[in-house]
């Protein structure tokens, strides 16, 4: 991989050489530098053998992303006397001029049992040049704490954190004035209060995401904040009773992946996303499904994705707002639809995702009693992705078409690379009776 990027590099400072001038080496170094920061600090140093000019360009790059997460026989050494990775980024940052880091990366899969002490060392490195964003992935033997530092970095705006990471902060600790993004994703925390502490000690946190598993005996997981406008959580519980709070006032997009839907939501939403991996037993329990669609009536657009599709047999509150809807089911699981639609007399665009194609096609189309009024009266796109003409599929659009009187355009996406089978497909839709005269109907397969 690396051999190729190399040779790659060299290609392209062929093609832009115009008369024997190299065009990129004349760049002025800050633009080389900026270029270099957008790939792995192991190619940047590559670079250092194309001439006496490059030689010195990789020092001074102003992002740092160094990964060892390849098989051992695949890694920077061989059992021979190659160099190890722990040598090659304590070597990259000896080396490395006293420039500010816009953006230290490692990801690490270890067993080495004092690796800690090295990438403790590096974080600090990384803090001590005012880094502006961290992203760090372990998977480590046990797990890695995050150095006291971090909570307190003046520079920093971006934080990432996954896998074998411990928060153990408290809440006159931490201190994060320029921290806009925060990624926590299935990290460990010391105490209950970490979590807290962190987002408190964010005064300025615009965008949060959480993915968290349950630990210990905790039953709960409060997310709390008033700047936060974008809220994305997947909470993975093996506890039915474990709750999710959410209190964010000035929250405005909010993607949530639930596998309980046990939740307090506090606030109005924009736009949302919703992944449901119910179980039978939660399927069954209506009224989680009435809470959880609760706080989206003024939702302008919601994205609703579900493994299995429950029983609707109850009212849907009413999305006044929503303008724009995605339905992502599982071949053709579609009996929640008709009360989305009647839930949302203003619905102006309809996306319909088939996700699963193989089936087992369980479940069928079947129409409801009254014609929802945004069919009629409102929706003017509909997009129907991985159609196969299945004889329910067909139903569907049937209806659709008939009732839909200011459609303006159907989009029908089929995955297919048979021309044959899509241009049939084609042929029945277009001679469907269409309630729109306006309405066009577009096919395509990829």
């Amino acid at each position: 991989m690396l051999l190729k990027f190399i040779m790659l590099l060299v290609s392209w400072t062929n093609l832009l050489s115009i008369g024997g001038v190299d065009r990129i080496s004349n760049l002025p170094d800050p633009l080389i530098c900026h270029i270099l920061s957008f790939i792995p600090t192991k190619q940047s140093v590559a670079t250092s053998i194309l001439s006496t000019r490059w030689k010195p360009l990789w020092t001074m790059v102003p992002a740092l992303d160094f990964e060892d997460t390849e098989k051992r026989d695949q890694r920077y050494h061989d059992n021979n006397n190659r160099m190890t990775f722990i040598h090659f980024v304590c070597g990259v940052l000896a080396v490395r001029k006293p420039v500010p880091l816009k953006k230290f990366k490692l990801q690490l899969i270890s067993p080495n049992q004092s690796i800690h002490f090295h990438v403790r060392a590096w974080i600090y490195y990384a803090i001590r040049h005012g880094v502006e964003e961290i992203d760090v992935r372990l998977f480590l033997r046990r797990p890695f704490e995050l150095p006291q530092c971090v909570f307190s970095c003046k520079s920093l705006e971006i934080m990432t954190l996954y896998g074998m990471v411990v928060l153990n902060c408290h809440s006159e600790s931490v201190y994060l004035p320029k921290v806009k993004h925060l990624r926590l994703l299935k990290v460990k925390y010391a105490n209950e209060d970490s979590f807290h502490s962190l987002l408190t000690g964010s005064p300025h946190l615009q965008k949060l995401s959480v993915w968290t598993d349950q630990q210990d005996d905790t039953m709960a997981l409060n997310i709390c904040h008033p700047t936060v406008e974008w809220l994305s959580a997947i909470i993975e519980a093996q506890d039915h009773r474990f709750k999710l709070e959410i209190n964010v006032p000035n929250l405005k997009f909010l993607n949530l992946v639930d596998s309980i839907f046990q939740y307090d939501l506090m606030n109005k939403v924009v736009k949302a996303t919703f992944d449901l991996f119910e179980d039978e037993q939660q399927a069954s329990d209506l009224e989680k499904y009435s809470h959880l669609l609760g706080p989206l009536a003024d939702a302008h657009t919601l994205t609703l994705q579900y493994a299995k599709s429950p029983c609707f047999d109850f009212s849907l509150p009413m999305l006044n707002n929503l303008r724009s809807l995605q339905l992502q089911v599982r071949c053709c699981q579609w009996h929640l639809l008709p009360n989305l639609l009647e839930s949302a007399p203003n619905l102006v665009n309809l996306i319909i995702n088939k996700e699963d194609t193989e089936g087992p096609h369980e479940l069928s189309w079947t129409e409801p009693l009254h014609v929802p009024k945004c069919l009629e009266l409102r929706i003017r796109r509909i997009s129907i992705l991985q159609f196969r003409s299945l004889e329910h599929e067909v139903k569907l659009i049937k209806y659709i078409l008939k009732n839909a009187k200011v459609l303006e355009i159907m989009d029908i996406l089929t995955g297919l690379s048979d021309l044959e089978e899509s241009h049939h497909i084609f042929k029945i839709i277009s001679e469907l009776p269409k309630g729109s005269s306006a309405c066009k109907l577009f096919l395509l397969n990829n």
